[in-house]
Parts: structure tokens; sequence; C-alpha cells
């Protein structure tokens, strides 16, 4: 999902909380004598008369018709990002075909980190970002002092930079997303990326 339609559903949300929160606050207090001169009911003539006319089911079927597109593009844009399929290293004048997987590279890259002795968790996957083949490195390490956030840096520059050599001149991007807790035992506290 997109930063854009993360927004817009954080947005949309917090509208249509607001207009809930007003509505049920409306009904709440509709019987009672805290507003002066509230009618008993409500009553709409201009939407009475507006459905007898003959643009009344032209402009509903146009209604509907763009709920049905914004739902379509709401669901579009809620796809999960698509796996990235099997880079091709050899250029195309050489015989033959060598790819790699790089879903299982970064597997491997994440074993190779979760084997430095200050690293918790180390998960690693293959996306297409933005189009761009992407391998995400997800760390969870402990760090005690500065020295430890160091070499857990550098641990995960040099993971990097052997994926790069990997891959040649087609490298994919690499994003490594570090979480750091100060003991071993607590939850990350820290996001660095």
């Amino acid at each position: 999902m997109s930063r854009t339609a993360s927004f817009l559903d954080r947005f949309v949300t917090l509208v249509v909380g607001v207009l809930l929160i007003g509505l049920g606050t409306g009904a709440l207090i509709w019987n009672t004598t805290m507003v002066p001169d509230t009618p008993d009911q409500v009553t709409a003539p201009a939407l009475v008369t507006a459905t007898g006319t003959s643009w009344w089911p032209w402009a509903v079927a146009a209604g509907g018709a763009a709920a049905v597109v914004l739902g379509a593009l709401w669901l579009l844009a809620h796809t999960p990002s698509p796996r990235a399929k099997p880079l091709r290293l050899n250029t195309s004048g050489d015989l033959g075909s060598i790819t790699v997987d790089l879903g299982s590279l970064a597997a491997a890259a994440a074993q190779t980190l979760a084997a430095h002795h200050d690293v918790r968790v180390a998960k690693g996957k293959a996306v297409i970002d933005r189009g761009t083949r992407t391998i995400d490195l997800t760390v969870t390490g402990t760090a005690e002092s500065a020295d430890d956030l160091s070499a857990l840096t550098d641990a995960i520059d040099t993971v990097c930079a052997h994926l790069v050599h990997a891959t040649g001149d087609n490298s994919p991007a690499t994003r490594a997303i570090l979480h750091i807790t100060t003991h071993p035992t607590r939850h990350p506290q820290h996001h660095l990326t």
C-alpha cells in the first residue's frame, strides 16, 4: 500500500469518525431539552420532489457508477506488493541463462545477519516497491553501547554490499530496517532506517 493510500485511509476514517460522533451526539440530545425548539421530525421536501423528476434516475446511476469506480480504485490501492521475479544476471549476448531468485537471496541475507551475536531476529523478503526490485531486510538487535550499534550497522552494510556484489550491475535496491533494544529481553524501543 502506498503512502498516499495510507494517508487517504486515515483521513477518510477521521472524517467518517467525526461525522458518526456528531450524528450520535445529535441523536442523544434530540429528545432532551438541551437544545430548545428542536423539531419532532426531520423532513426533506426538496429531496422528495427531486425523486419525481426525470433527471433523478440519471443522477443515481452516475452516483452508483462513481461509487463502483472509487471502490475499484480503493481495492487496487490495497493490493499487496508483488513479489520480485527472478533476476537475470547475464547479458543478452551471452549463451545460456543465469537467474537469481531474489526471495532466496533475501532469506540467505537474513540468515547471515541472524548469525551476528547482537541480532535477535532477522527477516528478509524480495518485493517490487514502486516498480523497483527491492530486498527488504528487517533486523531486531540489541545494543548496549554505541559500539554495539556500530557493529550492527556494519554487519548490515556488509550484507548489503554482498548482495550488490552477488547480483552485479542489475542489483536490486536494498532496504534495511533496524529495530534496536537496549536489553535482550525487552521489546524494541528505537526504529532506525
